[in-house]
C-alpha cells in the first residue's frame, strides 16, 4: 500500500481538458476530463459546488452569474492543481479556476471523489483528511 501524497492523484489531471458537466437532481455534481488519445474519462464528483476564481473576482454557487462562468470553462485544460489544509481542492484551468472548499460537510458522505483512471486508481476526499481538516 503506498503511503498518501497531498496532491499525487489530484495532480494527474494536469493537460486534461474539461470536458462536460453533469447535472443531476439529488447526485454530486460530475466534472469530467478528457485527454485526446486516452480511452476513459476522469470524473470528479462534488457534493460541494466549486467556487470559480477569474481576474474579476470569485463567484460561489447561487451568485448571479455563476453558472455562466461554470459553463465557460468547458473546454479549458488544466494548468495546475493544489490539495491545502485548510483550503481544499483547486484546479488551475486555462479559463480560471475550481476550488472545492465547503463551509460544512455530513462526516458520513465523501466531499469528492477521483476516479476513471486507467489502473484502477481513485482518490475520495473525507472530512478531516488532510484538505478538509477542519471539517470534522
Amino acid at each position: 500500500m503506498s503511503q498518501y501524497a497531498p496532491n499525487d492523484v489530484l495532480s494527474q489531471l494536469v493537460g486534461d481538458r474539461l470536458r462536460a458537466l453533469e447535472i443531476a437532481a439529488g447526485e454530486p455534481l460530475r466534472l469530467v476530463f478528457s485527454k485526446p488519445g486516452r480511452s476513459t474519462d476522469r470524473v470528479l464528483s462534488s457534493r460541494a459546488w466549486p467556487s470559480i476564481e477569474r481576474s474579476g473576482g470569485t463567484w460561489r454557487d447561487g451568485d448571479t452569474g455563476y453558472t455562466d462562468l461554470l459553463r465557460q470553462l468547458i473546454g479549458a485544460e488544466v494548468t495546475g492543481t493544489r490539495e491545502q489544509s485548510r483550503k481544499g481542492l483547486r484546479i488551475d484551468l486555462t479559463r480560471g479556476h475550481l476550488i472545492i472548499s465547503p463551509r460544512r460537510a455530513d462526516p458520513s458522505r465523501e466531499i469528492a471523489l477521483l476516479s476513471g483512471f486507467e489502473d484502477g486508481r481513485w482518490m475520495a476526499w473525507w472530512p478531516g483528511d488532510y484538505a478538509f481538516e477542519d471539517l470534522v
